[in-house]
């Protein structure tokens, strides 16, 4: 029974909840789309991540440095090596099923991609570590660490 009074009065997010950070995920779907406005085909994989929710990204058939590097990234982190030339569609025939890690950035709407910015590098292979995110170190004041040493109420 559909409780009427209860709907929603704005759009929810269709997302599961998904937060910013890196994921252990499985490539569950690899399929050549057509663009509704260019008309044009791309390579859209969509990772399941093991923590629950899922994350898509679109690969496109490019000559732009960025795009030709996150599509060797994806094809690094499945471990899939192509010689000479090839199409998408080759892609999304091998890639299916791999296990990878991926670096997730949320946009403002909770839909979840593929994070490449600062030392992200997107996506890595399950048999490597990505790199690890770099701590300030907190060096206290040598006159603080004094007073705190020598402070008669420490048990305060």
């Amino acid at each position: 029974m559909v409780n009427f009074d209860a709907l929603p009065k704005d759009k929810p997010n269709n997302q599961t909840e998904i937060s910013e950070g890196q994921y252990c995920a499985t490539i569950f779907d690899a399929k050549m789309m057509v663009g509704k406005t260019s008309q044009r085909e791309y390579l859209n994989v969509s990772f399941k991540l093991d923590d629950g929710g899922f994350v898509n990204e679109n690969y496109f058939d490019s000559d732009k440095p960025f795009l030709l590097y996150k599509l060797g990234r994806l094809l690094n982190a499945c471990g899939v090596t192509i010689n000479g030339e090839g199409s998408l569609k080759d892609i999304a025939k091998v890639v299916k099923g791999k296990k990878v890690i991926i670096d997730v950035a949320v946009n403002d709407k909770g839909y979840g991609s593929l994070d490449y910015s600062g030392d992200k590098e997107g996506i890595y292979p399950v048999d490597t570590k990505a790199p690890a995110k770099t701590k300030e170190e907190v060096v206290a004041d040598p006159e603080i660490t004094d007073a705190i040493e020598q402070d008669p109420y420490e048990d305060f």
